[in-house]
């Protein structure tokens, strides 16, 4: 007897595909380039957009205190710019709002998150935004970048509680 069994589909799919006329030359792939050239014309505009939500997200937060609510608002518009900056044409803004969500996600407690760090974050990311700074090797903001994730990195070595290990949780 065998390890595994056929299943006959009830409908075969190949008929619901529809063929194109003179389709021989499509190419996916080439058309998506495309689209995504068209596209990101409007990236720049696109994430101008994300870094006025992540600056209302973060006046509200520092108005009102640093309550969960606050943080939690300021931590999904920060990490929408990390998924999207490197996509839109703007890794180092990535890569700090990268480090901003690694110090939100590390340090729980609303009251031991550092309100000056945080606000650098948010600058850094306008900065990085509005002065196109899109390059990889842009030495301002690479600089700016590295500075910050050592400086992220250090307060979460020094207040993060510890992790739990798997046989704690």
């Amino acid at each position: 007897m065998a390890d595994y069994e056929i299943i006959k589909p009830k409908v075969d799919l190949r008929k619901k595909i529809k063929i194109l006329p003179n389709s021989s030359g499509f190419d996916p792939v080439a058309k998506a380039e495309k689209a995504m050239e068209r596209l990101s014309l409007n990236f720049g505009n696109w994430m101008r957009d994300e870094v006025v939500k992540l600056q209302f997200s973060w006046e509200k937060a520092e108005k009102a205190g640093l309550s969960e609510e606050n943080i939690d608002k300021l931590f999904r518009s920060c990490h929408d710019i990390k998924g999207q900056a490197h996509t839109m044409g703007f890794p180092l803004a990535g890569l700090i709002a990268g480090s901003m969500c690694e110090l939100i996600e590390r340090i729980p407690d609303p009251d031991k998150l550092p309100v000056s760090l945080l606000r650098k974050h948010v600058q850094a990311i306008a900065a990085v935004v509005n002065e196109n700074a899109r390059e990889e090797d842009n030495a301002v903001g690479k600089q700016l970048a590295e500075e910050l994730s050592v400086v992220t990195a250090d307060y979460i070595e020094k207040n993060a509680p510890p992790e739990l290990s798997e046989s704690e949780s």
